[in-house]
């Protein structure tokens, strides 16, 4: 088997390049040709990615993030190369949504050998994500965690406490489904599976492979309500908040206050109109 290994060391703590010692040792013990490739910048996980389909790997393993994942996902989707995840980021939703070990040498050793299922992937004005993807608090959140020094779960929990508490409203108009909704929200989370990353599960119900997306409509509830939100949020109790509105749905158009969103944590300017859309089962992931 051959197989493009391609790591981001600048992902969560810089802790990805730990990889190339695993690898070597996994490498000693599986029949599998190994190309380690370090990502130099944007968009340069993407390259690596279409270069491993032009040139026939077999797999393609993507170590770092969710927005590692994002860019390398974004050269195999629609290819019947599948991508297999290390995940070694601050959050890695992604891998915990879709049950992944985050061992980097358990998980690697599954990335070359587990079986390969077809994802559905999801876009933001024709930009594609796979986990989740947001306007409001949360994309101005992934904004300043994006310019800080400090990473990991403390560094992200720091900017969600110092924000949270002044975040004001925003006006959204939502047409989905043939009907519109009009909120004043904290923030509008599109999710193609269940969590932000570290264990905050803003979609219990969300599955990557089914076919349908939530849009998860939350509305800022006042402090002890808020206190408790979060605590519903990190046990997996999200879908009991009063606060929070699902629409179930495949294609959505929202009109934002706002111009901003973060897709699977990264920011990106979208402007006050954001069209979405799923496709079903367009990647192949080692889940």
């Amino acid at each position: 088997m051959k197989v493009m290994l391609i790591y981001n060391a600048r992902s969560g703590k810089k802790q990805a390049p730990r990889i190339l010692g695993i690898a070597e040792k996994v490498q000693k013990e599986i029949d599998v040709q190994m190309d380690l490739r370090a990502v130099d910048g944007p968009g340069h996980g993407t390259e690596l990615a279409r270069e491993a389909v032009a040139n026939g790997y077999d797999r393609v393993i993507s170590v770092g993030g969710d927005g590692t994942n994002n860019a390398i996902a974004q050269g195999l989707i629609g290819t019947k190369v599948p991508m297999g995840i290390v995940a070694m980021g601050s959050g890695n939703g992604y891998a915990r949504s879709i049950g992944l070990s985050l061992d980097p040498e358990k998980a690697l050793r599954h990335a070359l050998t587990g079986a390969a299922r077809q994802m559905d992937v999801c876009y933001l004005n024709d930009v594609p994500f796979l986990g989740n993807a947001g306007i409001g608090f949360d994309a101005r959140v992934a904004y300043r965690f994006d310019k800080s020094k400090s990473r990991g779960m403390f560094g992200y929990a720091k900017i969600i406490v110092k924000e949270i508490f002044g975040a004001p409203p925003m006006r959204v108009v939502v047409k989905a489904n043939h009907e519109t909704t009009e909120s004043q929200v904290l923030m509008l989370v599109f999710c193609n599976t269940r969590e932000f990353g570290n264990g905050a599960n803003i979609s219990p119900g969300s599955l990557p492979d089914d076919g349908l997306a939530e849009l998860r409509i939350v509305r800022k509830p006042p402090f002890f309500p808020l206190i408790n939100a979060f605590i519903q949020i990190y046990t997996g109790k999200a879908d009991r908040s009063t606060y929070i509105t699902n629409i179930a749905t495949t294609s959505a158009t929202v009109w934002q206050e706002g111009t901003l969103a973060h897709l699977d944590g990264e920011p990106l300017e979208v402007g006050h109109e954001v069209r979405f859309r799923l496709e079903a089962k367009r990647l192949w992931v080692v889940g």
